[in-house]
């Protein structure tokens, strides 16, 4: 069976708003960590943070619906964030009862893997990552399935019969 979970919105949209309270704005680098955060929780602790599914695309790995709230909410109406140009901006603050420990060990260490890199920089290291370089297809946006983005095997087998059922 396919590993498929089902996405936490409101949890998402405050792990967003987590990293913007530190001091990243830039969309590009913000979806660049949460799939390192994702990646690292899935692999750690055997759970993802929100459930989204990460798309390959040609700037990097992007996560599906964050992307398309980013897009859809302005100002006045929509989530927690909006999206200006590259920029996203909160409409609220971070509220802390959303995130386990767990999660927020995770978000750091997506954090810290691609705070304060450029564009490029941050381009080239999501590059290297074998789930994108598999997935991606020029011209398209790909989904990664999960089972790319786990590397260690008692993760998949343990979460193959079971991640559908997952409370988030």
């Amino acid at each position: 069976m396919a590993i498929r979970f089902n996405m936490n919105k409101e949890k998402a949209i405050e792990c967003v708003l987590w990293l913007i309270e530190r001091g990243e704005s830039n969309m590009y680098n913000i979806w660049k960590m949460l799939f390192t955060a994702e990646k690292y929780s899935l692999n750690n602790y055997a759970s993802p943070i929100t459930g989204d599914v990460y798309r390959a695309m040609k700037h990097g790995t992007v996560p599906r619906k964050l992307y398309e709230i980013a897009n859809s909410n302005t100002p006045t109406q929509g989530d927690g964030f909006y999206r200006d140009g590259n920029t996203l901006i909160r409409k609220k603050c971070y509220e802390s009862g959303w995130l386990s420990d767990y999660d927020l060990v995770s978000l750091q260490v997506g954090f810290n893997e691609y705070n304060g890199l450029t564009f490029n920089q941050v381009e080239k290291k999501n590059h290297k990552e074998k789930c994108w370089k598999k997935n991606y297809a020029k011209n398209a946006s790909k989904p990664i399935p999960f089972e790319d983005i786990i590397e260690k095997k008692w993760v998949l087998e343990e979460l193959r019969g079971i991640s559908h059922r997952m409370v988030l």
